[in-house]
C-alpha cells in the first residue's frame, strides 16, 4: 500500500510540475503585451515635472487654438479636429537634445490643394529660435516634426522651458485665419541609472522606462516608431492605446501615422542670427 501511494504522489508531482510548467509559458506569451500596456499609466498626471507658470489654458486642439473667430468656415479641412500629442496640461519632457513633436493633421478638402503648414520653436519668452514651412499630402494622419541638428539649430538646453506651434495655412494671405495647436517642453538630463537601464532595454522596455519616468516625448516618440516597424503587434497597439488614453487623446488613437518624410516648402533654416 506504502508502495502504491508513493508512486501515486510521483504521479501527482509529475501532473502538477507539468501544469505549473504549462501555466508558465502560457503566462510569458501574454506578458509582454500585459506589461507593455500596463507599464503605462492610466491617466497621464506627471507629479515630478511641472508645467512652466502662466502656461495657461490647455489649448491642443483647433477648438481652443485657432486664431481668428472666422476660420471655421475659411479653412479647406474635414474630419477631426487639428490635434497635438500632448497631455492635458500640454506639457512634456524629453532627453533629446532634438526631440520629435507630434500633431494630428485633418484632411483636406477635396476642392483644396495640398495644404502648407508651419512649425515653429520659442523660448519661453516668445521668440523664435526656428521655423519651418512645408506642404502636406492633404491625408489625414499623424505627423512627426523633429528638430533639424543642422541647420544651425542649437540643441535645446537642459533645464530650460520651449513652447512649440503648429499651424495650418488656411489663407495664405490672411495668417489671422490659421488654425494652431500647441506645446510645451523641457529637455531634462538623466539619471545615471535610468541612462543605464535604458541602453541595456530593447525598444519595448524603453518605452516603459520613459512612461515610468514621466518622459512623455520620448516615450511617445518610441513607440512611435515601434508602430512604424511593427504594424500588427498586439502588444505594441495594446501600448499606444493606452498612451494616448492616458492623456485624453482617444479620439485619434486608431489614425494612421503619416509617412515619416515631408516635402519642405523650403530648406529647414533656423530663425536664430
Amino acid at each position: 500500500m506504502a508502495q502504491i501511494r508513493f508512486r501515486f504522489s510521483k504521479f501527482s508531482l509529475a501532473v502538477y510540475l507539468k501544469l505549473a510548467l504549462l501555466t508558465g509559458v502560457l503566462l510569458l506569451l501574454q506578458t509582454p503585451q500585459a506589461l507593455l500596456a500596463q507599464a503605462i499609466p492610466r491617466r497621464w498626471q506627471a507629479k515630478q515635472y511641472r508645467p512652466p507658470i502662466g502656461i495657461g489654458a490647455p489649448t491642443r486642439t483647433e477648438g481652443g487654438g485657432t486664431r481668428g473667430s472666422t476660420a471655421n468656415n475659411r479653412c479647406p479641412i474635414v474630419g477631426k479636429s487639428l490635434t497635438a500629442l500632448v497631455p492635458g496640461d500640454r506639457f512634456g519632457v524629453t532627453v533629446a537634445p532634438y526631440p520629435t513633436f507630434f500633431v494630428y493633421m485633418p484632411a483636406a478638402s477635396v476642392q483644396a490643394s495640398p495644404l502648407s503648414v508651419e512649425f515653429e520653436l520659442q523660448d519661453k519668452d516668445g521668440n523664435s529660435i526656428y521655423k519651418s514651412t512645408f506642404k502636406t499630402s492633404g491625408k489625414p494622419g499623424i505627423l512627426s516634426l523633429t528638430l533639424p541638428s543642422q541647420a544651425g539649430l542649437p540643441p535645446l538646453t537642459v533645464g530650460q522651458d520651449y513652447k512649440w506651434l503648429f499651424s495650418i495655412i488656411c489663407q495664405p494671405d490672411e495668417r489671422s485665419l490659421d488654425r494652431t495647436v500647441e506645446g510645451w517642453v523641457r529637455r531634462i538630463q538623466l539619471d545615471a541609472t535610468l541612462n543605464n537601464q535604458l541602453k541595456q532595454a530593447s525598444p519595448q522596455q524603453q518605452v516603459q522606462l520613459y512612461a515610468g519616468a514621466e518622459i512623455w516625448q520620448d516615450a511617445l516618440a518610441t513607440l512611435v516608431q515601434l508602430r512604424r516597424n511593427y504594424p500588427n503587434d498586439a502588444a505594441i497597439a495594446a501600448a499606444w492605446q493606452q498612451l494616448l488614453s492616458s492623456a485624453d487623446l482617444n479620439a485619434i488613437a486608431q489614425e494612421s501615422l503619416a509617412a515619416s518624410s515631408t516635402t519642405p516648402e523650403t530648406r529647414f533654416t533656423s530663425s536664430q542670427p
